[in-house]
């Protein structure tokens, strides 16, 4: 399944709020924007505390439908702590998604409609839908039905030995339970691959081509090798170096990627291969330890090998802004009474750099520049009109340089 769109109503910063996302099966004439190059993927951008965190946590709920309930997230301070007049204490997720026949509802649109109530200190989750039926099939943990994933920023892979799931939530709920708890962790590659490598070797072969492809031809190389100790091994212009050795920035994306491919491979129906399925995938910070250059490449690549999935990521990077068009973003704005609203800016950036990137309305910014070299900068200028030809030329030098040059 896909989500179409999603209401929020005093949903933390979100008083009243109405957000549409791109799939491969959407309408763009009925959303009213132009069919970008990437129609899975979605990128939430905004200042700290504008809630993109909140909106990935608010589909995840959505997502477990009447399941929500029985799920063990526990929600802390979800509900809007300032309503309006006459308004209950409770957060009202409205959704709507497009299921596909592994979700065998036989329906062309399904929706969610979930409560977060306020009972003295406590909160709890509630579906309220007269049609559950339709949502039968997430009641099956087995089930391939009604697939998505979400990984929280804190995300780390442990060692297979200090593995733990860490709850008993069902597994649907696991697949989200990084968003919600902040030491969840992702489910080590050496903890079910290996056993894949002889139940079905076909989609083992598949997983590690689509590691390799997912990692791109620069970085590391997988054939599935393992050391004494049972670890990965991955290797780089002829050095050999297991998981745990990894980076931070390498574990860091191959543990979700890792984790991800589990997951598809457990809902991915019976005949079909891994790229063939649909579902949700959320992930926040998707640029965390990343290099620069790989910020660049991260969403693009993951849209075109696993083009069946709907990416919805948040980031702070211009990098991975300008690798996408305007018609993927979405913007967290300030809205009235201190709540946040969510909105597409028809501005085009696809293909600028860093810096154009962050003089869009998509960041904000005035300038790029440290206060100091700005106001440096402002007095040379100014001197420089005044005829000061000593100005002129050291402008020229902050403008190349940096100030440290200039004075020296």
């Amino acid at each position: 399944m896909y989500i179409d769109h999603i209401r929020l109503e005093n949903f933390r910063t979100f008083r009243s709020s109405d957000i549409a996302f791109v799939h491969p099966d959407q309408d763009f004439k009925k959303l009213g924007i132009p069919k970008p190059r990437f129609p899975n993927v979605n990128l939430l951008l905004g200042n700290n505390g504008f809630g993109k965190t909140t909106l990935l946590k608010a589909i995840a709920l959505a997502s477990l439908g009447p399941a929500v309930g029985d799920s063990g997230i526990f929600p802390y301070r979800l509900v809007r702590r300032q309503p309006a007049v006459n308004e209950p204490l409770r957060a009202v997720l409205k959704a709507e998604f497009t299921p596909h026949a592994q979700d065998r509802c036989g329906l062309a649109t399904i929706e969610s409609h979930v409560e977060v109530t306020l009972q003295g200190d406590l909160e709890r989750l509630r579906w309220q839908h007269p049609e559950e039926k339709r949502w039968h099939p997430v009641f099956n943990s087995d089930s391939d039905a009604f697939f998505m994933v979400g990984y929280g920023a804190t995300r780390r892979a442990e060692k297979a030995s200090r593995f733990q799931l860490g709850t008993k939530s069902g597994e649907r709920a696991k697949r989200v339970m990084g968003l919600f708890e902040e030491d969840y962790s992702l489910r080590p590659l050496n903890t079910w691959l290996p056993e894949m490598r002889s139940t079905n070797h076909g989609r083992y072969t598949q997983v590690l081509h689509l590691i390799n492809r997912l990692m791109g031809k620069s970085h590391y190389l997988f054939n599935g090798e393992q050391d004494k100790e049972g670890e990965y091994v991955f290797e780089r212009g002829g050095m050999k170096a297991p998981f745990p050795a990894l980076s931070d920035g390498y574990r860091a994306y191959v543990g979700w990627i890792a984790d991800l491919l589990f997951h598809v491979c457990h809902t991915c129906p019976s005949g079909e291969k891994l790229v063939e399925n649909r579902g949700i995938v959320m992930v926040d910070e998707i640029d965390l330890h990343l290099h620069p250059k790989w910020q660049m490449t991260v969403l693009p690549t993951l849209a075109k090998i696993l083009p069946n999935l709907q990416f919805i990521a948040t980031s702070h990077s211009p990098l991975v802004v300008g690798s996408l068009e305007w018609m993927n973003i979405i913007v967290m704005q300030p809205g009235p009474k201190q709540s946040s609203l969510a909105r597409r800016l028809p501005e085009p950036v696809h293909g600028l750099d860093a810096d154009q990137v962050l003089l869009t309305s998509f960041f904000g910014m005035e300038s790029t520049r440290t206060g100091v070299k700005e106001r440096r900068m402002k007095e040379l200028t100014l001197k420089a009109r005044a005829g000061d030809d000593r100005a002129a030329e050291q402008l020229l030098r902050v403008w190349s340089k940096g100030i440290e040059k200039a004075k020296a």
